[in-house]
């Protein structure tokens, strides 16, 4: 159902039609959604991905076989529901360009659907206070960032060199944010956000929110195997 107003808002986004290359990431036994990307999209200006049934079913998988296709020298990542601003890339090409210390830019995240009821009008706040204050805080003091699922543009190389995303982490933004410090690169905040649709049911909620806390005790397991490497190479 989302993957007509997907394709709507990136071919809605403001940059040059011949340096941007998409591609739809989808489980090659998703079938109905295959059928629905391949009746929706213009072959010349979108690729169609069948993500390999084989080792963990996860995003980050899936971004590592994608990224095996990528051409780009920058990489950006969205999820299927989101709406980005049309100069999103344009934003974070030119901060990425500027800064050669920069290894990825976040775009601020909110929700088309905060008014809806109380739950996503709690989301709406949550995320108001992450991405308006908290992450700026953390990049204005050249701190890691915590990333979000979505919108980051990463620099290509720097991607590269940290070893892309762990196909195990159920929250491999965050962990390669940290890790992508370690190695020395710097994560800075961009403008032009993206809208988002937030969980509208408890069920939907406990669901996002426990896989959150899993996958970001898992980072924290792993950075602090060398807690002392740790504070040395990311402050």
């Amino acid at each position: 159902r989302v993957i007509p107003d997907l394709v709507t808002c990136l071919e809605a986004l403001d940059y040059p039609a011949e340096q941007l290359q998409i591609l739809f990431a989808i489980e090659a036994d998703d079938h109905s959604t295959l059928v629905a990307a391949r009746a929706a999209v213009h072959p010349d200006r979108i690729d169609i991905l069948a993500i390999p049934p084989i080792g963990p079913r996860t995003k980050p998988k899936a971004l590592n076989y994608a990224l095996k296709f990528a051409t780009g020298s920058l990489i950006a990542v969205y999820d299927a529901e989101d709406a980005p601003h049309p100069s999103q890339l344009k934003a974070a090409a030119a901060r990425l360009a500027a800064d050669g210390r920069l290894g990825c830019v976040q775009a601020p995240l909110s929700w088309y659907n905060g008014p809806d009821n109380w739950l996503t009008r709690q989301f709406q706040l949550e995320y108001a206070v992450q991405f308006a204050a908290v992450l700026p805080l953390l990049a204005r003091f050249n701190m890691p960032l915590p990333l979000g699922g979505t919108s980051n543009v990463f620099r290509r190389d720097a991607l590269v060199a940290c070893g892309a995303w762990d196909p195990f982490n159920v929250t491999e933004d965050a962990d390669l944010g940290f890790r992508m410090a370690r190695y020395g690169w710097r994560a800075g905040m961009i403008g032009p956000g993206t809208q988002e649709e937030a969980p509208i049911t408890l069920t939907a909620w406990q669901a996002q929110r426990s896989r959150w806390l899993k996958g970001h005790l898992v980072s924290w397991l792993v950075q602090m195997r060398d807690p002392a490497g740790l504070a040395r190479t990311a402050g």
